[in-house]
């Protein structure tokens, strides 16, 4: 058996912590013996040995101790933080202990024992305000970048008879670039009676698109002193989507040109919008004749109009940029404000009654109207990233499907709807990929 436990690491911590225990104890024995018999040299000599070996445990013993701690707590709910004030507070314990060891005074020793009985106050009753608490946060479904962003945060105590004093909650996320753990912090609570739900309203800004996963809510308590700071980590998975914002499209140029005829696409059908004057042919109906032009021209002339009643548009987003010029900050600018001119797109085009299809990359959301409709594009703009493409990265290239193929190819001479590209010079129709007839290309370097 002893020589089982020989070979494992704890039996070593064990024994050599129990032999610097010892021997500093017999130290101290020693040095009180000594003062007390007159041999003051030894005293003083033992006394410098006993804290000597104090220290060489709090070197060797400690920083173990801790990381058996930190482990037990990894698998843990509970988690232990010593703010700015408790790394003070410990300091002068360890102090106290140190005057106390070398001067043997009694006072010093009672002194140290309110210290240590502070402390372990402070980790027991901020244990017991986070224990039995719960905590749920609502927040609208629709968030948009840079608005502010209401959320309503309650915190429930289910203890019977023990209030809980100094709540702070927060929430864990996944955000920013590159992407890190990051604590939003979301309210403070002074108390919570028990049996009792209390709630608060914080308001928050984000001040970027994209999607935010949350791994959980944060519960801390630091009462009554603040030398140490419970934590409790209360995981769950979940995520918030943030929408890009809508810009007035006065703010883009480009899409002024686009949107100019309200979209028409000035294609025939049944709309009450005059399209051109032309030829009569044989399936026309008589009622189109215009007298007017025939008699100008002595031939059988009709008109044609606009098709408003059916207006489709498929606004497509192909985010693919060659690795050199994905990599410029003046480009990755120019992507976002891309990303807003989609948003301002869908955002027009649907509050003026168009279907709306939306294409990135594989995804496809099909045509549809209205708000759910436009909230459901802005959620999958929402996460478009910058998909560079090395220069000599053929395979990556081919097999890439573009975003229009299937689009262009289906649709009928004649009866083609609006199809708006945006995406890079190197990929857009002005690079031979797509006619310029069939589609409206928008530039990510001019947007």
């Amino acid at each position: 058996m002893i020589t089982r436990l020989r070979g494992k690491k704890s039996f070593h911590f064990v024994l050599i912590s129990g032999l610097l225990t010892g021997a500093a104890i017999l130290a101290a024995m020693i040095s009180a013996v000594a003062e007390q018999v007159g041999e003051h040299d030894l005293a003083t000599l033992s006394s410098k040995a006993a804290l000597g070996l104090a220290l060489i445990i709090v070197l060797y013993v400690i920083p173990r101790l801790a990381r058996s701690v930190r482990l037990e707590y990894l698998h843990s709910e509970y988690s232990l933080h010593l703010p700015n004030s408790g790394l003070v507070f410990l300091a002068m314990i360890l102090l106290v202990t140190v005057l106390a060891l070398t001067s043997g005074n009694n006072l010093l020793y009672l002194v140290l024992a309110v210290l240590l009985a502070t402390m372990f106050v402070s980790w027991g009753v901020s244990r017991m305000s986070i224990s039995g608490v719960t905590v749920s946060v609502k927040h609208p479904d629709h968030i948009f970048a840079g608005e502010d962003v209401p959320f309503e945060v309650v915190v429930a105590n289910r203890k019977r008879f023990l209030p809980s004093f100094s709540v702070i909650t927060a929430m864990s996320e996944i955000s920013g670039k590159p992407a890190e753990r990051q604590i939003a912090w979301l309210g403070y609570f002074p108390v919570v009676p028990p049996r009792t739900n209390c709630k608060s309203r914080v308001i928050r800004v984000f001040p970027h698109r994209g999607r935010i996963p949350v791994k959980g809510i944060i519960v801390a308590s630091g009462f009554p002193f603040g030398f140490i700071e419970q934590r409790r980590f209360i995981e769950f998975e979940s995520e918030h989507i943030v929408y890009p914002q809508p810009q007035p499209l006065e703010d883009f140029e480009q899409a002024l040109t686009v949107i100019q005829g309200r979209m028409e696409s000035h294609l025939k059908g049944s709309g009450s919008d005059l399209y051109a004057i032309r030829q009569y042919l044989s399936t026309d109906h008589h009622h189109h004749i215009d007298w007017k032009a025939t008699a100008k021209t002595s031939r059988l002339m009709v008109r044609e109009f606009t098709r408003d009643d059916d207006w489709k548009v498929t606004l497509a987003f192909d985010n693919r940029t060659p690795e050199d010029v994905g990599s410029n900050p003046a480009y990755q600018e120019k992507f976002e404000r891309a990303v807003c001119l989609a948003a301002s797109l869908i955002d027009y085009l649907i509050r003026d009654g168009a279907e709306v299809r939306l294409l990135t990359g594989d995804e496809d959301s099909g045509y549809g109207i209205g708000r759910q409709h436009c909230y459901a594009l802005l959620r999958q703009l929402a996460p478009v990233e910058i998909a560079t493409i090395g220069a000599d990265d053929d395979e990556a290239e081919e097999e890439i499907v573009n975003v229009l193929d299937d689009e262009l190819t289906i649709q009928q001479p004649g009866q083609e709807q609006p199809v708006i590209l945006i995406a890079c010079r190197a990929f857009s129709s002005r690079s031979g990929l797509y006619s310029p007839e069939s589609v409206q290309d928008i530039l990510i370097e001019d947007a």
